[in-house]
């Protein structure tokens, strides 16, 4: 079967384009209802720890910090941690924050915040899934990607009301990067759209820059093995790309910050791949002459150009980006971070749940190896660009779990082709063959799969879990001060109290990181010795998380299980919280035995 070439549409066709994107707008609104309602008034509990870090953020640029300061100075005080994170997703928060608290008592305007921007960067997501969609297979397929995309759990959980991290901001453009791609030769403002999604991307966080290069390795590759009528919105792409990506570095970072050779967030060498790689395509449109053989001869300068670029101003880069963690954070807190496992790691400790999330990616790769084998020469290019970004997320998949998210999500445009295809004869098989094809009903199919093959049910146990908000706020009567802390509690410490913290699963924090695990996974000796050593006030613990609970069942007569017992250590006093309370804290006793 020979797949057609999808209509462009001319402005006869205006009508259709809009009823499209009504439908998408009503797919989101109900969407967006359905969510919002029953989760307004606990959505400060959904947070994860990059959501109340990402707070932590925002609320202390409102609270004077500058623009170009990232330095978290209540986290491993008195050094702080410098974030890696991105002042574009606190500016729309802290707007949110601000506009809601006009009208609004401080906790509504928080929830009010939490519940409605994940679901503002929704919309864009739906509208550009669709519009992909339209592209690779007509105009039905618009609303049937924005359903699909929208029954992908993967997906929607980065877009779930309290999610203030910015992986929703990052799907979302990458789909707005994949939409614009697709049709740059046809439009100045889609090349253009798609420079400034993929700087964008570069200047939010590292994550998607697989994403962002195959992307534009495909625009180049593209240009140069077909040429006609591609020169310009190439050109227009690496412009923009370049320029886009300078104009982020100039407004959300220090002028130190763009020497520094940094590989987590944007800085020299990412900046010299953009400057290099953008206008050095943008240039080889213009003098890589009318033959192939000249245009690749052209491309290939400017990928020689660009790994120099990288070699010479942040040689550092080119190896893992974890390559600067000591070892023994590697192995005792990085390994033990499910998301940063390798999904092959999954695989083997919870079978069940790689099988529920394996499945509608599988077969999402059999829809688009289907789709570039059976793709028409006029849409084999826009095709393989979307397939090529797939295959980007599942490599990051595969690397690390966390990346299944976008890989759900850049599978969004490959699905309604097939449903199309297969369910070819009328109305109702294709809303079957829909049905067939979304991620829920896929990933129920993996669940069935295991249940016959004997295989053990999800532990609900694996699901990170955190103590109640008002626990951590509670906190806030103390006196000022720091605490030793399990990793995991350091965001929320931070978000709902005055307290300092050691630790936060960040790996910047090195120091804070390192001191916690030589507390909670060691002696009492050795944890009175970081306390006295770092002159904290209060010890901080949350037995739900994976921090304190784990410890003490792999080393019984450690700190870790003193804290848990009905007798903590000698030289600290529990500290009185609500008596449902699951958090636990001490104060460390003036004058305790050193």
């Amino acid at each position: 079967m020979t797949m057609s070439h999808a209509a462009t549409p001319e402005r006869g066709d205006l009508w259709a384009l809009s009823e499209g994107a009504g439908i998408v707008v009503l797919i989101w609104a109900i969407f967006a209802l359905a969510s919002a309602v029953p989760e307004f008034s606990s959505v400060v509990e959904k947070m994860s720890t990059d959501d109340a870090m990402r707070l932590v953020e925002v609320r202390d640029w409102l609270g004077g910090q500058g623009w170009f300061d990232l330095t978290q100075r209540r986290l491993n005080p008195p050094d702080g941690v410098i974030m890696h994170w991105s002042r574009l997703i606190d500016l729309p928060i802290a707007l949110l924050l601000k506009l809601f608290g006009l009208a609004m008592p401080g906790d509504r305007a928080l929830a009010a915040t939490l519940t409605l921007w994940p679901l503002i960067l929704l919309l864009p997501a739906l509208l550009a899934v669709a519009s992909a969609s339209r592209t690779l297979a007509g105009d039905r397929a618009g609303a049937i990607g924005a359903l699909l995309l929208v029954a992908s759990p993967a997906v929607t959980r980065c877009f779930a009301p309290g999610a203030l991290d910015h992986h929703g901001a990052q799907i979302a453009l990458a789909l707005i990067l994949l939409a614009c791609a697709l049709k740059l030769e046809r439009s100045k403002k889609a090349a253009i759209g798609a420079g400034c999604a993929a700087a964008a991307m570069t200047g939010i966080g590292m994550e998607t820059a697989p994403h962002v290069a195959v992307c534009a390795t495909m625009i180049a590759l593209r240009w140069a093995l077909v040429g006609e009528g591609l020169a310009r919105g190439a050109a227009l792409f690496g412009a923009t790309f370049a320029g886009g990506t300078v104009v982020v570095a100039l407004t959300t970072l220090s002028v130190e910050s763009w020497l520094a050779r940094v590989c987590d967030t944007l800085g020299a060498g990412h900046l010299a791949i953009a400057i290099v790689g953008g206008l050095g395509l943008a240039l080889a449109t213009r003098l890589g002459g009318e033959s192939r053989a000249s245009r690749l001869f052209a491309l290939a300068q400017v990928g020689l150009a660009t790994g120099a670029a990288l070699w010479l101003v942040a040689p550092n880069c080119l190896s893992s980006p974890y390559a600067m963690l000591p070892e023994r954070l590697r192995s005792d807190w990085l390994a033990k971070v499910e998301e940063a496992q390798p999904f092959f790691v999954l695989t083997r400790d919870a079978p069940t749940m790689a099988l529920a999330i394996g499945t509608p990616l599988l077969v999402s790769l059999g829809v688009a190896i289907w789709a570039v084998a059976t793709a028409s020469r006029e849409v084999f290019w826009a095709v393989a660009t979307a397939c090529a970004m797939f295959a980007a997320a599942l490599a990051v998949t595969a690397w690390q779990s966390r990346g299944m998210g976008l890989a759900f999500a850049m599978a969004g445009p490959l699905l309604p082709m097939g449903a199309l295809a297969f369910g070819r004869g009328g109305m109702p098989r294709v809303l079957a063959a829909v049905v067939a094809l979304s991620p829920v009903a896929l990933a129920l199919l993996g669940l069935g799969v295991a249940t016959l093959a004997g295989l053990p049910p999800i532990d609900g146990k694996r699901v990170a879990s955190s103590c109640p908000s008002r626990d951590y706020a509670s906190l806030d009567a103390l006196p000022a001060g720091l605490a030793l802390n399990t990793v995991d509690t350091g965001p929320f410490i931070l978000a709902f109290s005055r307290l300092s913290a050691v630790a936060a699963p960040y790996h910047r924090n090195v120091a804070g990181i390192s001191d916690a695990l030589d507390a909670f996974e060691g002696s009492e000796e050795a944890a009175r010795a970081v306390t006295v050593s770092r002159r904290a006030a209060y010890v901080v613990v949350c037995p739900l998380d994976a921090g304190v609970t784990p410890a003490a069942k792999r080393h019984p007569d450690g700190f870790a299980a003193a804290l848990l017992s009905s007798t903590p250590p000698a030289w600290l006093a529990p500290v009185e919280l609500a008596p449902d309370a699951k958090l636990r804290a001490f104060r460390v006793l003036a004058g305790a035995p050193q």
